[in-house]
C-alpha cells in the first residue's frame, strides 16, 4: 500500500511533473509499468516482467520516473534509495524515441528527485555492449569504477559506473 500512496502524494521537494517541449516527465503511474514490461522485453536480455516490477514499484525505496509522449512511455528509470546512495534499477528509450536526448534527461531528472531524497551519488552497472548509455553517462560526469566479469544474466561483462550529486 505504501507504493500507492507514494504514487499519489510524491515528495514536496519533488518538482514534478514537468513538460519539456511535448513530453511530460512524471512519475510512473502503475499501469504503465506494462508498457515497460515491454520495453524491458524488446531491449535487455534479462528483462523485468510486469509482476516484478510491480513488486519493485511498491517497495519504499523505489522510485519509477518516466518521459511520456502523449499516453506512450518514452523513456523511464527506475532506482532504489539506499541511505545516501541511489542505485539504478534500469533504464530504458523507447526504440521510435533514441537519439534525442532523452537519456540524459531522465537521469537528470532522476539526479534531481535522488538528491531531494538525501542521496550523495548515484550507481550502477551497464553493460559493456552499452556503449551509447556509457557515453551519456559520461557526458554528465560519472565515471566508470570497475568492471564485473559475467555480471549480467547472459555473462556479459558490467561496468560498474558511479557520480557524485552533492559537490560540497
Amino acid at each position: 500500500m505504501y507504493g500507492l500512496k507514494k504514487w499519489l502524494i510524491p515528495c514536496r521537494t519533488d518538482k514534478l511533473p514537468l513538460t519539456q517541449g511535448s513530453y511530460r516527465i512524471d512519475w510512473i503511474r502503475p499501469w504503465e509499468l506494462l508498457q515497460v514490461a515491454k520495453l524491458e522485453e524488446a531491449s535487455f536480455p534479462e528483462p523485468l516482467g510486469f509482476w516484478a516490477l510491480l513488486r519493485l514499484w511498491l517497495k519504499p525505496i523505489t522510485t519509477y520516473l518516466v518521459i511520456r509522449d502523449n499516453r506512450r512511455v518514452a523513456a523511464y528509470i527506475g532506482f532504489q534509495m539506499y541511505g545516501p546512495a541511489a542505485h539504478t534499477i534500469s533504464m530504458c528509450i523507447h526504440p521510435a524515441y533514441r537519439r534525442q536526448g532523452l537519456a540524459k534527461l531522465i537521469q537528470q531528472t532522476a539526479d534531481d528527485v535522488a538528491v531531494s531524497r538525501g542521496a550523495r551519488w548515484f550507481t550502477g552497472e551497464v553493460r559493456e555492449s552499452n556503449i551509447a548509455q556509457l557515453k551519456m553517462l559520461e557526458s554528465l560526469d560519472w565515471e566508470t569504477i570497475g568492471k564485473c566479469p559475467g555480471y549480467f544474466g547472459n555473462g556479459e561483462d558490467g561496468f560498474v559506473v558511479w557520480n557524485w550529486l552533492c559537490r560540497d
